[in-house]
């Protein structure tokens, strides 16, 4: 046999081995010795509502073993927090897990439990997930202490949506039943005589409680949980309610049209014009709904072209850039002095994820463009500091406006490597014209939130690494004895005394949850599937 031809059988052998390899790889043809590499990896205890197995959607998915060690990681992560309040909260609002105390300051509804309930269940946590739904059996959703005022936003996103979200895993009408009766107690709020609710309610006394004025998210941050009641019980006055106070938020007069002030008058119905205008406290989730009740009911197009509106609206007078760095970022502006701030909120960092979500459903590609970079200034408030953890706010040196997706001096995210490779050097370079002013990291998710987005929308796995950056700093950061703490100061390095006594329930419901499903395959609370309230539960789209 010639040399040529024992080369060419050769590089046969090797193309066919190799080929075998792959289909082996990626589970086409299986392999004992590739079904026990796996099966060490420590499996986990797959909800019902899945019906699939666990290990055949990481061998077919995008899933590698990196992301999916990560994953468990993440889970580990979860485990370590209930535990914690397992010990010393079980029952209570909150857990304050340095004290290895509790406290009740959302009424005594055991609001961690009841937001954690999808969070368990998507991780795959079956013990824990039983035992916290049996424990929402015992739990009287139409009374509170007394003298206790019922903040109708937060119960609304957290128990009602923790409750719906539950269910469309789990189907137990037990869950509908308790939402139901969450729905009841809320609707309270809408008994007024303009049609928008109050923020507060007397629940033992069964009355809406006059609040004078509105902040917008309560009056626009309600639909998803209350039109989803509404289908899944067959009683139309919770979407009657719902829409009502959504139609007068986008009847009242306003200087422009897809901006709106943070706060309005409850008994008049008219906007406070001295408010300030952002996407960030007070406003945020009221610019998601409008998008996100398009996505829940694509019937619903008036909620579609409001969105676009706003988001039109958001970039031209909001998106500004800080001239040193490059980067992108949003601002504040108060509507009374036609003044712009060139201050961002950790909360505004939801919105990158907003504008790509409005990307992949409406075919928007340059709203594209925008997400990732602000996408990637959130994350930079991360990567600046010593913790590697991002401050509730931040400012900027100075601003200039521009049309954010034709701006050619523009920075491109995917040439960043900076970011992701650790450099102080690089990364205070990047943050260039950028310092925290409100230095507090209360365990937040919204940087999170986009970054999942992005990675389910683009599958730029950039995101995934940013993402784990994030978990790395909570974890040698935040991590305690009993679960997790907020810092007092991302820019402190010292453990105990940087620490707060709070872990606020939407660590269980949505920071980890949005970690976990960054490294889970993407049909898993797939974006296809369900649309996601603004505390992370997942309600199925209505088809």
């Amino acid at each position: 046999m010639s040399r040529l031809s024992i080369r060419r059988l050769f590089l046969l052998t090797v193309a066919v081995f190799g080929g075998i390899y792959m289909l082996k790889l990626y589970g086409v043809v299986k392999d004992e010795r590739l079904d026990r590499l796996i099966d060490n990896i420590p499996r986990v205890e797959v909800p019902a509502w899945l019906n699939k197995n666990p290990i055949d959607s990481f061998r077919n998915s995008e899933l590698n073993s990196v992301n999916y060690k990560r994953q468990l990681a993440i889970r580990e992560a979860m485990k370590h927090a209930w535990s914690g309040y397992q010990q010393h909260a079980f029952g209570k609002d909150e857990l304050q897990p340095i004290t290895k105390s509790y406290n009740d300051r959302w009424g005594n509804w055991s609001i961690s439990l009841v937001d954690a309930l999808d969070t368990l269940s998507i991780m795959g946590m079956q013990d824990e997930y039983t035992e916290a739904k049996d424990y929402v059996r015992t739990i009287d959703f139409t009374k509170s202490p007394e003298d206790f005022q019922v903040p109708m936003f937060e119960m609304t996103i957290r128990a009602l949506g923790g409750l719906l979200g539950a269910y469309e895993l789990d189907n137990d009408p037990m869950l509908l039943q308790k939402a139901q009766e969450v729905g009841d107690s809320l609707a309270i709020a809408f008994d007024t005589p303009s049609g928008l609710p109050t923020s507060l309610i007397d629940l033992n006394a069964r009355k809406a409680v006059d609040s004078g004025r509105l902040c917008i998210v309560e009056g626009g941050t309600v639909q998803l949980e209350f039109k989803k009641l509404s289908q899944l019980t067959g009683d139309d006055k919770y979407r009657k309610l719902a829409e009502k106070a959504s139609d007068l938020l986008e009847a009242a007069s306003r200087k422009n049209k897809g901006l709106y002030p943070s706060f309005i008058d409850a008994e008049t119905g008219q906007y406070v014009n001295d408010s300030v205008i952002s996407v960030g406290a007070y406003s945020d989730s009221f610019y998601e709904y409008q998008l996100k009740q398009y996505v829940l009911d694509n019937k619903e197009t008036k909620f579609k072209d409001q969105y676009i509106v706003s988001s039109m609206a958001v970039k031209e007078h909001l998106v500004a850039r800080e001239p040193k760095s490059g980067r992108l970022f949003l601002g504040l502006w108060s509507e009374s002095d036609s003044a712009f701030t060139p201050d961002m909120e950790h909360l505004a960092c939801f919105y990158p994820g907003l504008l790509a979500l409005g990307a992949y459903v409406l075919d928007r590609p340059r709203d594209l463009l925008v997400a990732e970079e602000l996408a990637y200034t959130c994350y930079i408030s991360y990567a600046m500091t010593p913790t590697g953890l991002g401050p509730e706010l931040f400012r900027f040196s100075g601003y200039e406006f521009a049309d954010p997706a034709e701006d050619s001096n523009s920075v491109d995210p995917k040439k960043q490597p900076s970011a992701m490779s650790g450099q102080r050097e690089n990364i205070e370079k990047e943050a260039g014209g950028m310092v925290g002013v409100d230095s507090r990291y209360l365990l937040r998710p919204e940087t999170l939130e986009s970054l999942f987005i992005l990675y389910r929308v683009t599958g730029d796995p950039k995101y995934q690494e940013w993402g784990w950056n994030i978990f790395l700093g909570i974890e040698k950061y935040a991590k305690v004895d009993n679960g997790y703490a907020a810092l007092k100061n991302v820019y402190e390095t010292e453990a105990l005394e940087n620490l707060d006594d709070v872990m606020e329930s939407f660590f269980l419901a949505e920071t980890l949850k949005y970690l976990y499903l960054l490294f889970s395959p993407t049909d898993l609370i797939s974006l296809d599937e369900y649309v996601l309230n603004t505390e992370a539960h997942p309600l199925k789209i209505i088809k």
